[in-house]
């Protein structure tokens, strides 16, 4: 068979080939966005699905797809049955869980995720305080897309340094490592708005409580570093020092702080008596002060300086003794433990019943490096 034979039979191969598969067009497939789970009275799971509509004369940017199963993929072949579609996860980019399948345990839900090689592995994971289906089945005068603003809100939020990153890689990760656990936003509906009022704290894959977004600051602030985030802070006047002299040692002073740079540090000091140093050194902007305060006096901007770092390693101290008691080890030390003795042959097991035993010297340097219009 000469050349030019094998090249025609070539092509009508491909030509055949193509005849043959199923085109995937945007008429004939249903994307899906989002995606809820949620507890029912029984064994099954109550999904919801948003699907981004195609259709330019639709009113809806979405259609809200629900149903009840045994797996999520149960689930979505169900939904099949009430679309006119074909439905598809390769859009997915958010999956909230309600917090009762929180508290029992998503490991499950969120694996198959994984194991769908259409599913981009930087989906975001999220906690719903309620169920899920209340956030994607209501309709919202502010936005059409819940499932977009959901995305938006998280993605606005990291990138505003506010919170950690909760992608499906990043939870699966801290799932799976010895010595550490995952940590995910916790949204809530609050009149007609989905707000992020915190992060739910996880044991393994258990909801076992939550801090507020202060509190996810500081967790940011120890396993990760800033470059530009944003804080408020609020001090007593009085103590041993004064910002305020003649004013009453009682009074608050609430300053904001933004463009802060930080590096944080753990290291094992101790590993019979599991003792660790954290060490966080930080600069900031003072962007603002809610009371009288001459900042052009150097000796005041000394005396600010021990007052916030004083605070600080106060609440992270408050923090870390809050996760040892709801042992869930979001803030690593597991992991710098199994770093520092290699021999340990550390389980999740066994660093349980040592994560409430730890000690941990908490010293913050902070600097304020200008102070905006003042100066």
């Amino acid at each position: 068979m000469n050349k030019l034979n094998r090249l025609l039979l070539g092509l009508i191969s491909i030509s055949l080939l193509t005849s043959c598969a199923d085109p995937s067009t945007l008429e004939k497939i249903g994307m899906i966005t989002t995606v809820g789970y949620d507890t029912t009275d029984g064994d099954e799971i109550h999904t919801t699905s948003l699907i981004l509509e195609t259709d330019p004369q639709s009113i809806d940017s979405t259609i809200v797809i629900s149903g009840n199963a045994m797996t999520s993929k149960g689930a979505r072949i169900k939904g099949s049955l009430k679309s006119q579609k074909k439905l598809e996860s390769g859009q997915l980019r958010v999956a909230l869980y309600g917090r009762e399948v929180a508290e029992e345990g998503f490991i499950n839900l969120a694996d198959t995720l994984s194991r769908d090689h259409a599913i981009s592995d930087l989906t975001y994971l999220a906690v719903v305080d309620g169920r899920a289906s209340e956030i994607l089945e209501q309709k919202y005068e502010q936005f059409s897309d819940a499932g977009q603003y959901v995305y938006k809100e998280i993605e606005q939020n990291i990138k505003g340094e506010t919170i950690p990153s909760p992608t499906l890689h990043e939870t699966l990760h801290d799932y799976y490592a010895v010595g550490t656990d995952p940590l995910l936003p916790l949204i809530k509906l609050e009149d007609d708005m989905i707000t992020i009022t915190g992060m739910a704290l996880l044991k393994d894959d258990k909801m076992v409580g939550s801090i507020t977004p202060i509190e996810a600051f500081y967790v940011k602030l120890i396993n990760d570093h800033y470059d530009a985030g944003n804080y408020e802070l609020t001090l007593k006047n009085g103590d041993d020092t004064k910002l305020m002299k003649g004013q009453d040692s009682s009074k608050k002073i609430a300053v904001a702080l933004d463009t802060i740079k930080s590096n944080s540090k753990i290291e094992l000091a101790d590993e019979d008596a599991l003792e660790f140093d954290l060490d966080i050194s930080m600069n900031a902007r003072l962007q603002e002060i809610n009371q009288k305060v001459d900042l052009k006096n150097p000796e005041n901007l000394t005396i600010l300086d021990k007052k916030i770092s004083h605070e600080m390693e106060k609440e992270i101290k408050e923090l870390i003794k809050y996760c040892q008691t709801v042992e869930s080890d979001v803030l690593g030390f597991g992991e710098v433990y199994r770093s520092a003795v290699p021999h340990s042959n550390l389980t999740k097991k066994k660093w349980r019943s040592m994560h409430k035993d730890i000690k941990v010297n908490v010293k913050i340097d902070f600097q304020i490096v200008r102070t905006g219009v003042v100066e």
